[in-house]
């Protein structure tokens, strides 16, 4: 471990990785907690290491898990695996331990672009998107009218589940002109998926739950032509789902500058209950953020700052009060691009809440960093 002043705030910065090809904790909504609360993360190049990260005592250690892990469970702590070359689904109570095997996907057609497993490890849901492979990528740069006519491109979608008790597979929906993105099944109820359209989110309804068996098909917060909902996930409790939101159905601007850091409008953060009706919507943020997220007890609100705002930062947060006052705890020395996952900070926290963790670039390589959550 490596401990620095941050030159901009004054903060100490602990460097928990330094990976010769770089290392990170994942995507900002996923679940990063081992049983004994250490976060998870990754060291990068082919192949890759798990390790189990300590911010406190800035130990790292390297696990073993039988191919790529899917979900960390909040309940259990059991981590289930999926090999890719065996299309095995595997669980472990703990890194090293002996896997027991779950299943495997059936072979056939299918192609799946994004796979995760439900809280209690029964049901793999599985998202196809069919479109040309060239077009899977935005096109680079800030040009508003080639980013609007790639979202609007060809392209159609299928979601699945497959049941590995029963060996079911299941059609849960098909979508012709648009595909399923961030498939994220809930921490509370093993039945129930959220899910995305990958459409330009202020001009389509973003946030959806689902039924594994393909029911109750339901919009979350539902929207008008021009309020931007976006960067979902599921509150503490899987009673929730969080998102940040953007009111531009009266902005001029909204063609010119789609991407939400460069709006006029401000950013607010919201929350739905699964009927899909808002429960809270904050005052205006202090400026946008990629992600925002929240900590396990619900005290504490983290951002990724985005263009000219290059921090972490943090919040403290309570459902009775609708102001969030962000403040900036480190710098970010990754290169802001837009319309991108921000800088690839991924920014979260501890089990405990004492610590933010993040990745940020140190002498060319992405690293996993950490800094204490205090005002």
């Amino acid at each position: 471990m490596r401990e620095r002043t941050d030159e901009k705030t004054g903060r100490t910065v602990r460097q928990l990785t330094d990976a010769p090809d770089g290392a990170s904790v994942g995507y900002f909504r996923q679940c990063k907690y081992l049983p004994d609360g250490r976060l998870i993360g990754h060291t990068h190049g082919r192949p890759h290491s798990y390790l189990g990260l300590d911010p406190e005592s800035g130990q790292v250690e390297t696990l073993q898990f039988p191919g790529h892990v899917l979900r960390l469970t909040c309940s259990s702590g059991r981590a289930y695996c999926f090999d890719h070359k065996t299309r095995q689904v595997l669980a472990v109570e703990r890194p090293g331990c002996a896997p027991v095997r779950l299943g495997e996907l059936p072979e056939g057609d299918l192609k799946p672009t994004e796979i995760d497993i439900t809280e209690d490890g029964r049901t793999v849901v599985i998202a196809e998107r069919v479109q040309p492979p060239e077009d899977v990528n935005p096109p680079p740069g800030r040009d508003a009218a080639k980013l609007l006519a790639w979202m609007a491109r060809p392209r159609s979608g299928n979601m699945w589940s497959y049941d590995l008790k029963e060996g079911k597979l299941t059609h849960v929906l098909h979508l012709s002109d648009r595909c399923p993105i961030h498939i994220d099944p809930s921490p509370a109820d093993p039945r129930l998926v959220k899910f995305s359209h990958d459409m330009y989110d202020a001009f389509c309804q973003r946030i959806w739950t689902v039924r594994v068996d393909g029911s109750a098909l339901t919009p979350i917060r539902p929207q008008e032509r021009g309020e931007l909902v976006t960067h979902e996930f599921w509150w503490p409790g899987g009673q929730l789902i969080g998102y940040k939101y953007q009111d531009r159905r009266n902005d001029p601007t909204i063609e010119q500058l789609p991407w939400g850091e460069y709006s006029p409008i401000p950013t607010q953060l919201g929350l739905a209950g699964l009927d899909g009706r808002e429960r809270y919507l904050s005052d205006p943020l202090n400026h946008y953020h990629s992600h925002v997220f929240v900590s396990r007890d619900c005290k504490w609100l983290c951002g990724e700052g985005t263009d000219s705002r290059s921090f972490v930062y943090v919040a403290p947060f309570s459902m009775d009060s609708t102001r969030v006052d962000f403040v900036p705890l480190v710098s970010i020395h990754t290169p802001y691009i837009a319309f991108s996952p921000g800088q690839h900070v991924n920014a979260g926290f501890s089990a405990d809440a004492r610590w933010l963790v993040y990745n940020d670039t140190m002498d060319g390589k992405l690293q996993v960093c950490a800094v204490r959550v205090e005002l």
